[in-house]
């Protein structure tokens, strides 16, 4: 698949991307997403760089003015309503083709959500929000030829 592969790194190909959703008691969306960066697999032993990403879309009542940006430090003295109920609306998967033949599968998904006192660029208001990432890896497989053979 790449170059990298020369260099240790596991190579793949993004078979799709996509986000969790999940509804926040007092009406916002929050979409939460991991995205694979890098993967090095040696045997059993696999190990991922992924970045995970949150994004809030609010009701207009929800709205204010954007707060100056703080250090990610201050965030949580800034909480001013912790552990918000919500309900999911979707979980999806983000499937990645491994160079090995295997199918890689991650999936962010949201454990809590508190609302603070900050907004962002847009207005929409800035949660404190944790994730967890979960992984699987499946074999994909062998494709089949027109002969019913193994290719």
């Amino acid at each position: 698949m790449g170059k990298i592969e020369d260099y240790g790194y596991t190579d793949f190909n993004i078979i799709r991307e996509g986000f969790s959703e999940y509804s926040i008691e007092d009406m916002t969306i929050i979409r939460v997403r991991a995205i694979l960066l890098k993967v090095i697999k040696n045997g059993t032993d696999v190990r991922l760089n992924e970045k995970t990403f949150a994004a809030s879309f609010s009701p207009s009542e929800m709205k204010g003015q954007p707060t100056p940006t703080i250090p990610l430090s201050d965030v949580a003295k800034r909480i001013k309503k912790p552990n918000l109920n919500y309900e999911t609306i979707k979980e999806e998967w983000n499937e990645y083709e491994l160079s090995t033949g295997e199918k890689l599968s991650v999936r962010a998904i949201l454990v809590s959500a508190s609302l603070t006192d900050m907004h962002d660029e847009n207005g929409d208001p800035i949660y404190g929000v944790q994730m967890q990432v979960i992984h699987k890896i499946t074999t994909t497989p062998a494709k089949l030829g027109q002969d019913g053979g193994v290719i």
